[in-house]
């Protein structure tokens, strides 16, 4: 694990280097990480890993040409070698009218709680307890149950030739897990995801999972339909995450997207709508700076239902005459006080849903997405839940979800499923389109 000397000791090395070819631009980083995992299936740990690795990237500008490569090695000569080869491939490279000179000077947010000491020292050990705590619980109820637990310590240290230095470490952990009854019929899962191993109970989460499985095992069928439904906060992030990367104001004003017709000061959601993002969000594994360097802010993309901002990367904001937003990290979708059960409670027919699995884009213009329900879909009856139902594909827009939403629970921060780390509600939202049904347990 590189200190934060030794990276800044790195980069600034390639950039000299660099900038001995007359007319080069340079951008230089230095990624270095220490990371375990532990699998573990059918009661017990089949593969345990840990890495470190080290990675140095640098960007060389001439004019509007440029290229880029990589090594993990450190000493002189790789870093020679390095340099000279990617100077040749930005000499060969074409011109890209779009490319945008290194940045300079930036001032960053600082960040108290990226770090946790204990996560950062963890061991194998800890993995091991955490994933015999989850078979423990599946060997109880009889069930087979899976997963996975990793944790590491990264940190990124980014430099240009026009003068900028930045530097981020944290630390990031995650526990999830997927329970089968005997009988193949149930399945449940739970995952969680912080920068703190202690925030994550291996055991109390592989019960949950447990739950799921003999619960919606011996699944009725349910027609497809338009239903009310109570989306868990795994469901949530991955629709959710279709949103939020079709929140780019270049795509909108060439016409590409939802939000060509819908501009920041419409009213889109009901009031209890809020997403924001904060880079100082050490949980969700957000950091100060993108990739290009670029200063991260806290920002309110939608506030109590209106939007707000689009993002913009840095070519876009000058050819437009707007403020670079830099790529946002720490996504973060306001919850509400309901419980889960009054969630259900308010609902007369309708579906509780646990996650969601294998997501596509359909349709850009309306953010319309497909996919199917997994690990535990039941039918909600007169406010309480009635019986495990057969698993849908779903075809429907997160626009939708969020503007049928009429009830929002506490907030998680989800691991294991597709989309990136977010903090998200439990969701109650109406005529949620569960298309066709799926044969899939």
């Amino acid at each position: 694990m590189q200190t934060q000397a030794d990276a800044k000791r790195l980069v600034d090395r390639v950039l000299t280097l660099a900038r001995a070819t007359k007319g080069a631009e340079a951008i230089g980083s230095v990624s270095s990480n220490r990371a375990g995992n532990t699998r573990f299936a059918v009661s017990e740990i089949t593969s345990s890993a840990d890495v470190e690795r080290l990675t140095i990237s640098l960007t060389v500008q001439l004019g509007q040409r440029a290229a880029t490569a990589t090594t993990n090695q450190r000493d002189d000569r790789a870093l020679g070698e390095l340099v000279d080869r990617v100077v040749r491939m930005a000499r060969l490279a074409p011109e890209n009218p779009e490319q945008m000179p290194p940045l300079g000077r930036q001032t960053y947010l600082p960040m108290k709680n990226a770090i946790d000491g204990p996560t950062s020292r963890l061991t194998p050990d800890v993995r091991a307890q955490a994933a015999g705590a989850a078979i423990a619980a599946g060997d109880a109820a009889k069930c087979g149950i899976a997963g996975f637990v990793s944790h590491g310590y990264e940190s990124e240290a980014l430099g240009t030739s026009a003068g900028l230095a930045a530097y981020h470490a944290w630390t990031s952990s995650g526990f999830s897990c997927t329970a089968r009854t005997p009988d193949g019929t149930g399945s449940g899962w739970a995952g969680l995801g912080s920068n703190r191993m202690a925030d994550l109970d291996a055991a109390a989460l592989a019960r949950i999972a447990v739950d799921k499985a003999t619960s919606s095992a011996r699944p009725r069928k349910l027609e497809p339909g338009r239903y009310t439904v109570v989306l868990e906060p795994a469901a949530v992030s991955t629709l959710l995450s279709f949103f939020v990367r079709a929140l780019d104001a270049r795509r909108a004003d060439e016409g590409r997207s939802f939000f060509t017709k819908r501009r920041p000061g419409t009213k889109l959601f009901p009031e209890t709508i809020t997403l924001r993002t904060d880079p100082t969000d050490g949980a969700l594994e957000a950091g100060p700076f993108d990739d290009d360097g670029v200063a991260l802010a806290p920002t309110r993309w939608v506030d109590k239902g209106t939007l707000t901002a689009l993002t913009y990367s840095r070519f876009w904001a000058k050819k437009q005459g707007k403020q670079a937003t830099g790529m946002p990290q720490g996504w973060t979708l306001d919850g509400g006080n309901a419980t889960r059960d009054e969630l259900i409670k308010g609902v007369k027919r309708g579906v509780l849903i646990t996650r969601f699995w294998y997501l596509r884009g359909l349709d850009p213009q309306s953010i319309l997405v497909t996919g199917l329900t997994r690990d535990g879909t039941y039918l909600i009856e007169n406010g309480e839940i009635a019986h495990p139902v057969n698993n849908f594909r779903f075809n429907e827009s997160p626009v939708q979800m969020l503007a049928n939403c009429d009830g929002l629970g506490p907030s998680a921060v989800p691991r294991g499923g597709e989309a990136g780390r977010m903090r998200v509600p439990l969701l109650r939202t109406h005529e949620f389109n569960l298309a066709s049904i799926s044969e899939a347990i």
